[in-house]
C-alpha cells in the first residue's frame, strides 16, 4: 500500500482531497483547512515539518502536497438513499414522540442551543491571554534523559523494571495534604509533578532508554497525562480500600494531595471569563462507567498496574502521532505483553488470564473513550473562546482539557 504523502504512515486507504494521505491527516485537514492555524507559525521545538508536527506544520504539509479544500463534502447527509432516510424519520418521529413529554420547557431547548453559547458576548473574544510557559519542564525532562537510570533493577523483563521503576519515582504516601481551594498555582504544581515523574519512570524502560532525545520528548509529551489520570484513579482506588470508612467523593489528584470533590472551590479567573461550575458544566463528559470503582473491585497487581499504564500511554500515543512512532508504541506494547504473559504463566501460574486481561483493559477503554468524546467539546471552546490559556508548547497539552 502507498504511504501517507503528509506524515509518510503506511498503508493508506485512498486518496483524500486530491492526495494520496492516510484518514488521519485527511481528518486533521478537515477539521483545521479554515482555521486561523493557517497564518500561524511553527509552535513546537520538537516539530521537524517531516514526520513529528505541531498543527500548523502539519496544516502546512497539507497544503504543500496538494490537499484541497474544493473537495470538501458539504453535503454528505444527501448522499444516503431514500429508503434509509424514510427509516430514520420514522424512527426519528417515533422517538419524538416518547420523548418530547420529558423535555424540560426551557429557552435553550426552544432555540436548540446551549445558553452559554446563545447569549455569548463576541467583546469577550478580545479578552487577554494567560500565557503559560512550560519549555522549563521539557528543559529539566532533558536533563532527566541525559543523566543514566538508577541502578534499582534485578531483571531483564522489561515489565518488571517499569513496576520496581514505578515504586521509585511514586513514593508511599502515607498522609495526604487536603485541597480546599485549587487555582493556577497549584494545578501548575500539579502538572510539573506528573510531567516529570512520567519522565523519570519512563527511562527505567530499556527500549525508551535507547531512543534519541528528541523521539523520547515527543512520546513524554504525549503521555504524560492519560498515565497521570489513570494514576489518579489508583492512588484513589487505594486510598478507598484502605479506608472502608472514607467518602466517596474523596479523591487523589497526585500522590500526598486530596481533595473532596463537593468541598473544593476551583478558582477559574485565570482559565476563562465564565463561572467555574458553567464551564465544569459544558466541558464534562458524564459516564456510567465507574473508573475507580472498577479498580477498587479488581485490586490490580503491581504488575497488571504497570502493564495498564503503558498501555494506555503507548496505545494513545501510537493514535495520536501515527506514522513512525506508530510503529514504535506497537512494537512496545508486544514487547510489554509478552513479559505481562510470563508474569501470568509462569509467576501467578495462571494460564487462562484473558477473561481477567479484558476487564483491566476495559478500564483503559473507558479512559480512551471518554478523551475522544470531550474532543468536540474542547473544538467548540476553542471556537467560542471560553479557555483564556495559551502555552509555548500546546501539542504537550492536547486533550487535557486546557487546549
Amino acid at each position: 500500500m502507498p504511504c501517507c504523502k503528509v506524515c509518510t504512515a503506511e498503508g493508506c486507504h485512498g486518496t483524500h482531497f486530491g492526495t494520496i494521505c492516510c484518514r488521519a491527516c485527511a481528518a486533521f485537514f478537515r477539521r483545521t483547512a479554515f482555521s486561523k492555524l493557517r497564518n500561524s507559525k511553527c509552535r513546537s521545538a520538537s516539530c521537524d515539518k517531516e514526520k513529528s508536527f505541531c498543527k500548523p506544520c502539519r496544516l502546512r504539509k497539507c497544503l504543500e502536497v496538494g490537499m484541497e479544500t474544493s473537495n470538501f463534502q458539504y453535503h454528505r447527509d444527501s448522499l444516503h438513499d431514500s429508503e434509509s432516510s424514510s427509516v430514520f424519520k420514522k424512527l426519528e418521529a417515533k422517538h419524538s414522540k416518547q420523548t418530547i413529554s420529558k423535555i424540560p420547557k426551557s429557552f435553550e431547548c426552544f432555540v436548540g442551543r446551549p445558553g452559554m453559547i446563545l447569549f455569548w458576548d463576541a467583546q469577550k473574544s478580545k479578552h487577554r491571554k494567560t500565557f503559560i510557559d512550560v519549555s522549563y519542564l521539557l528543559d529539566e525532562a532533558t536533563m532527566i534523559f541525559r543523566q543514566p537510570s538508577e541502578n534499582v533493577h534485578i531483571f531483564e523483563n522489561q515489565l518488571h523494571r517499569l513496576a520496581i521503576g514505578l515504586k521509585v519515582v511514586s513514593g508511599n504516601t502515607k498522609n495526604y495534604r487536603f485541597l480546599t481551594k485549587i487555582d493556577q498555582r497549584e494545578l501548575s504544581d500539579t502538572w510539573q509533578w506528573q510531567f516529570l515523574t512520567v519522565a523519570k519512570w519512563l527511562t527505567h524502560f530499556k527500549q525508551f532508554d535507547a531512543l534519541e532525545e528528541k523521539v523520547k520528548l515527543t512520546l513524554l509529551q504525549s503521555t504524560w497525562h492519560v498515565w497521570s489520570v489513570l494514576d489518579h484513579h489508583f492512588a484513589s482506588a487505594a486510598h478507598h480500600r484502605s479506608n472502608p470508612n472514607a467518602l466517596k467523593t474523596h479523591a487523589v489528584t497526585r500522590r500526598g494531595v486530596m481533595m473532596d470533590m463537593t468541598n473544593v472551590h476551583f478558582d477559574a479567573n485565570w482559565l476563562s471569563g465564565y463561572p467555574s461550575a458553567e464551564l465544569n458544566r459544558f466541558l464534562h463528559v458524564p459516564s456510567r462507567f465507574d473508573i475507580t470503582a472498577a479498580l477498587e473491585a479488581l485490586q490490580p497487581t503491581e504488575m497488571e498496574r504497570t502493564f495498564m499504564l503503558v498501555q494506555l500511554s503507548f496505545e494513545y500515543a501510537g493514535k495520536r502521532c501515527q506514522g513512525e512512532m506508530l510503529q514504535l508504541t506497537d512494537y512496545f506494547q508486544q514487547v510489554l505483553a509478552t513479559d505481562l504473559h510470563d508474569y501470568y504463566v509462569k509467576e501467578l501460574r495462571m494460564e487462562k488470564y484473558f477473561d481477567r486481561l479484558a476487564k483491566l483493559m476495559k478500564v483503559n477503554n473507558a479512559i480512551q473513550k471518554k478523551l475522544w468524546e470531550q474532543r468536540p467539546r474542547i473544538e467548540l471552546a476553542k471556537v467560542f473562546d471560553l479557555i483564556k490559556l495559551e502555552f509555548s508548547h500546546p501539542e504537550m497539552f492536547m486533550d487535557t482539557g486546557f487546549n
